[in-house]
């Protein structure tokens, strides 16, 4: 049911089909000509369906949004977009570096499969599981990608409907280009997946990156906690009011998991899926172990692992190796 937050803003609920998240959490905006839309949604009949129904119930049509801003090219927020394209005429907003990702992760093909293989072989998945790294990423398959942004972002900017204004804020981690947006008269920060109530963001280090996304994703917590919020709107899950306090227990868990991961390799060096057995996943739900995740699950806390592997190694707690093909981490 839509709901309205304050005059002018109102959370729209789009269903995600069979994802313990339930929906996502779409905002839309009024302005002086129009609407502006936060997010679109899963590209499914149900989820346009039922954004359509938000929107009437919020006292919107699709003709009335002339613009789309989209937090991050996971397809969960992004999907809808070309169907939106079509029946708005909306401009749509994505920052530079998810812009992208259209040319290099989604733009599946053999060859990328072959190195995704390669990948997570070397980091020590057996080749009984390596079916799973085949599994599209994002949630989208080869072929019928979505059309391109009209308007790419790069932090910075100010985006106005006329009565709102969003400063786009650059939160690079869950996504190389995820942002958050900052309405700052009326303290409102639009977190996307960047930072959540309850659960934390995945923060994935992906074939053929050479980056390293856990760093950047904390230090884009640092960034928007010096931010004047009073209420924060984030994608999933509910909408919260106490940002410094959702960051310390966010930075804790990471934290925590980097322990998990030096008391795993206390006893000698060890691939990332072998440290990957060692580590609490969903917490947050009261604990699961590695051995009882669902395959794509299993392939997400892999490259999970790697990312905090990665930022360990940027920040010397423990070093990498390569024996018998194979990358095997030990602590400094």
């Amino acid at each position: 049911m839509a709901t309205a937050i304050i005059p002018g803003v109102t959370e729209l609920l789009v269903p995600i089909p069979n994802n313990p998240l339930e929906n996502t959490n779409v905002y839309l905006l009024r302005g002086d000509d129009g609407y502006l839309l936060i997010d679109t949604g899963w590209n499914s009949d149900y989820a346009l369906r039922a954004l359509g129904k938000e929107l009437g119930d919020a006292g919107a049509e699709y003709k009335d949004i002339k613009q789309i801003v989209v937090t991050h090219a996971h397809f969960d927020h992004y999907g809808l977009v070309g169907r939106l394209k079509q029946l708005t005429k909306a401009k749509v907003y994505l920052h530079q570096r998810d812009e992208e990702i259209f040319r290099t992760r989604y733009a599946i093909t053999e060859e990328f499969m072959r190195q995704s293989e390669a990948w997570f072989y070397a980091n020590g998945v057996p080749r009984t599981e390596l079916s799973v790294t085949r599994m599209p990423f994002g949630g989208m398959s080869a072929g019928g990608l979505p059309p391109q942004p009209d308007i790419t972002l790069n932090g910075g900017e100010t985006i106005s409907t006329g009565i709102f204004n969003l400063e786009v804020v650059w939160t690079p981690g869950h996504s190389p280009g995820s942002i958050c947006l900052y309405e700052r008269k009326h303290k409102l920060l639009f977190s996307g997946d960047h930072i959540l109530p309850v659960i934390t963001p995945n923060i994935s280090l992906v074939p053929k990156s050479e980056g390293n996304p856990l760093g950047e994703f904390l230090k884009s917590l640092e960034l928007v906690r010096g931010l004047d919020v009073s209420t924060v709107l984030p994608a999933h899950e509910n909408i919260f009011h106490d940002l410094p306090k959702r960051i310390d227990e966010i930075l804790h868990h990471h934290e925590f998991r980097n322990q998990e991961i030096l008391a795993a390799l206390a006893d000698g060096a060890k691939t990332a899926y072998e440290i990957s057995n060692h580590i609490t996943w969903m917490p947050e739900l009261g604990g699961v172990h590695f051995r009882d995740l669902m395959p794509g699950d299993k392939r997400a806390a892999v490259s999970e692992t790697l990312a905090h592997l990665r930022a360990m190694t940027v920040n010397g707690r423990v070093k990498v190796n390569m024996r018998n093909n194979m990358y095997y981490y030990e602590r400094v």
